[in-house]
């Protein structure tokens, strides 16, 4: 019983300063988004759901800074012509985003070749059934164009600089609150003892 009573001032405290208030929003709004990515990888049944296209090897489909959401489909659903995302053969945690120009079925597994829309030649890989994540499903133009100037160290700097200043700005407007409550209740009180 002391310990919930304890808990329960506790909250109490919480609720009436600034800065916390700022700090718990925070820690909702970074759960919200790692839940609203856990939703959309099972929704889209796929690792990767969201990418930020980042090369023009696709254009004028995709664009460099479209953020794209990708639907996994089992491979043989993949049909020519359709886009995909994959693992690079050359290196496994770039995904690349290109084009179905042949299907190839060897010994059971089922291979891709596959082409930038913007390139001139096929790419020189083969993609297996295992390293594809997705099939393209839609895009949002240019938006992705914001995520990758935040990824950059001065787009993290400036992250970090503007939640300093917000914490500071609440912590500075909880001090001037109380200090104009303060100052209110000093005159009612000497009003109180003549």
């Amino acid at each position: 019983m002391v310990q919930s009573s304890g808990f329960i001032e506790h909250l109490r405290t919480i609720r009436h300063n600034e800065v916390a208030k700022l700090i718990m929003l925070a820690v909702l709004v970074i759960s919200m988004s790692y839940g609203g990515w856990a939703a959309l990888r099972l929704a889209l049944a796929t690792e990767h759901p969201v990418l930020v296209v980042v090369s023009g090897s696709m254009v004028p489909t995709l664009n460099v800074g479209d953020i794209i959401f990708i639907k996994g489909v089992p491979a043989d659903k993949i049909d020519v012509g359709t886009i995909i995302v994959f693992h690079s053969p050359r290196e496994y945690d770039t995904l690349v985003v290109h084009r179905v120009v042949q299907k190839i079925d060897k010994s059971g597994t089922v291979y891709f070749k596959t082409r930038g829309d913007f390139n001139r030649y096929t790419d020189d890989w083969l993609v297996p059934n295992d390293s594809v994540v997705g099939a393209f499903s839609t895009r949002m133009p240019y938006v992705g164009v914001a995520v990758m100037k935040l990824r950059e160290p001065a787009g993290t700097a400036f992250i970090i600089v503007l939640i300093i200043l917000l914490i500071g700005y609440e912590a500075y407007n909880s001090g001037a609150k109380k200090k104009a409550s303060k100052s209110r209740e000093e005159p009612n009180q000497s009003s109180r003892r003549r």
